[in-house]
This record gives C-alpha cells, sequence and structure tokens, in this order.
C-alpha cells in the first residue's frame, strides 16, 4: 500500500526487497528459541546438544519446508544478481542464523581442544544444520520426511563422532 517511489526510498531494487519480504516471512525465532531451550537441557555432552539443535531446528524445516524453500530461492537470486554486477561490492546473502545454535552445540568443548579444532568442528557442522541439508536430503537424495530426519540425525551423529575421534587421535599421537 506504498508507491514504487516510497519502495526504492528503503529498498535499492525489486530483489531487495523481494529478499527482505522472504526472510521476514520465516518465522524462524520461535524454532530458534525452541531449539536454544533444548540444546540446554541436553547438558553438556555434545552429541546430545548436536541432537537437539537437529530435531529442533532440522526436523522443523523439514516439516514445514515451503517458506524454506522460498527463502532459499530468494538466497540463489540475490547471489546471482551480485555475481552479475561486476565491480559491485558483495554482501553476505543469508543472515547466518544456523550460527547461534552451532556455537550451543561445541560450547563445552571450549577449554577441552584447541579453539581452531572447535571452530573447524562449528563449520562442519553447518552442513547438518539449516536449509541445504533440508533440500540435499529431499532433493538430492530423494528421501521422504521421516527418512531425511533420520538421515540427518545419522549425518549429525557420524560428523561429531567423527571430528572428535580424529582430533583425539592427533592428540593422542603428540
Amino acid at each position: 500500500m506504498i508507491s514504487v517511489a516510497t519502495a526504492y526510498r528503503y529498498f535499492a531494487s525489486a530483489e531487495a526487497l523481494w529478499w527482505e519480504a522472504s526472510t521476514t516471512a520465516v518465522a524462524l525465532e520461535p524454532a530458534l528459541a525452541k531449539a536454544d531451550t533444548l540444546i540446554e537441557a541436553a547438558g553438556r555432552d555434545p552429541q546430545a546438544r548436536l541432537e537437539a539443535c537437529v530435531r529442533a531446528l532440522g526436523f522443523h524445516m523439514l516439516d514445514d519446508q515451503l517458506p524454506y524453500r522460498r527463502l532459499a530461492k530468494a538466497a540463489l537470486e540475490q547471489w546471482f544478481s551480485q555475481a552479475d554486477a561486476p565491480g559491485a561490492e558483495k554482501a553476505p546473502v543469508r543472515e547466518g542464523r544456523r550460527g547461534r545454535c552451532i556455537a550451543m552445540v561445541v560450547e563445552p568443548l571450549r577449554g577441552l581442544i584447541p579453539k581452531k579444532d572447535v571452530d573447524r568442528i562449528a563449520h562442519a557442522l553447518g552442513v547438518v544444520v539449516g536449509t541445504d541439508a533440508m533440500l540435499a536430503l529431499t532433493d538430492g537424495v530423494r528421501l521422504d520426511v521421516p527418512e531425511a530426519k533420520r538421515a540427518l540425525l545419522d549425518a549429525s551423529r557420524w560428523l561429531l563422532a567423527g571430528a572428535l575421534a580424529e582430533l583425539g587421535h592427533k592428540r593422542s599421537s603428540r
């Protein structure tokens, strides 16, 4: 209910307006708050914390895919618009909201293993927490939702267990 001129005062392009509308339309904050609560309730075990995170966020996205698919589409469109504009400053395409939960998952590892290794684990967990995991399992691997949930839990458990085993092995061989 505003004029086009007014819209362009607040948004540089139609794509920027669409991006803002897409990110605002996805009500991820309640799921993030639930994840925070479940992660804290899981205690100090990183595996239990990761499972809580995956069940809260990953399962939520698998159960309600449409808004997250729209968000992924908007992010890709923004990325392509930046790629098509030579010399333009590249803005981050996504907000990085999964980082908050991942930081909570790996927090008990701080002080037990070197910071660089905690950071490496957190970066790797980005593969199993978020819209990308939903798309890979449902579209790439063609799993239905219950199968995708099982695979998401398996992947997250195995990723963290493998990382911790490898890092433990490196420390004990020094």
